[in-house]
């Protein structure tokens, strides 16, 4: 009587074992995906253009990670990256009072005038002039041909110098350089402690994406989802923002109610082997 009706246990216990695992095994995923006119399929080297901004599609990928230390799985890392070239970027570079520059080939030191809008690029004597500072004066040796060390201020020797390279150069605020470092630049402020320079060039700039991420391309909203390796569905606007978070909570409602469903499974299977270990128990006379 005890291995019958434990039988007759284990036999309810395996039909619902075998029927919620017959629906994990059926049981399809909803697809995590966006469509509609606001979506469209880019790939490397795609271009796509955004309120007149034109962006180059530079790099789609898709690597294996590798898994953790502890053998947690490393799944697959995704990538895009889109590039835009502002082609009047803002530049700017600093001049610290009383430091050395690269002035037109020539290494000058920067010397700036208190209360005026002022600049001097002093000639820097280099080490064949022995340089050395004393109390806040740079002596040169004024004859380095000839032995022993002969001390000269070094605005006395540009005084008597013959030498046009060795000089200075007069600058001031709002002086446009006509060609420094391949740029028209202007003297854009003198303080008593520095000197910034601006000029305009162009610049790359890029944003980079993974899968499943909103972006702002021009200041307009977008979302990135990776239809497959090489291919990028870029959907515009909130409403493609809200159909694909939408899609992505759907499909972890639906792994939430089949990890469930694998309790059941697991459960049912786990009572069924203990009501068969129980039933061949020897019984007490």
């Amino acid at each position: 009587m005890q291995r019958r009706a434990a039988a007759a246990y284990v036999a309810f216990f395996l039909v619902i074992a075998a029927g919620s695992y017959a629906f994990i095994a059926t049981a399809d995923a909803p697809e995590i995906t966006i469509s509609g006119d606001n979506v469209q399929e880019i790939q490397e080297e795609d271009s796509i253009t955004v309120d007149g901004r034109t962006y180059t599609v530079t790099e789609v990928s898709a690597e294996v990670e590798e898994g953790g230390d502890h053998g947690g799985g490393g799944g697959i890392a995704y990538h895009v990256t889109f590039q835009w070239t502002n082609e009047s970027a803002l530049y700017t570079e600093t001049w610290t009072s009383n430091t050395t520059i690269d002035y037109e080939g020539q290494t000058r030191r920067v010397l700036t005038q208190n209360g005026t809008d002022d600049v001097v690029l002093r000639w820097e004597p280099g080490d064949e002039y022995a340089p050395s500072w004393v109390n806040g004066t740079q002596y040169v040796d004024g004859n380095p041909d000839q032995a022993g060390r002969q001390d000269v201020p070094v605005t006395e020797f540009i005084a008597n110098s013959n030498n046009d390279s060795i000089g200075y150069v007069n600058l001031t605020e709002g002086q446009t350089l006509a060609d420094y470092n391949g740029n028209e630049t202007t003297v854009a402020n003198v303080s008593n402690t520095s000197v910034r320079l601006e000029w305009t060039a162009p610049r790359d700039n890029t944003v980079e994406s993974t899968n499943n991420q909103n972006i702002t391309l021009n200041e307009q909203p977008y979302v990135v989802h990776f239809k497959n390796n090489n291919t990028v569905l870029l959907g515009q606007g909130t409403s493609a923002q809200q159909q694909l978070q939408d899609a992505i909570e759907t499909n972890d409602r639906f792994h939430d109610r089949i990890n469930g469903v694998w309790g059941v499974t697991i459960g049912s299977g786990t009572a069924a082997l203990l009501l068969i270990a129980l039933a061949f128990l020897p019984r007490k006379e």
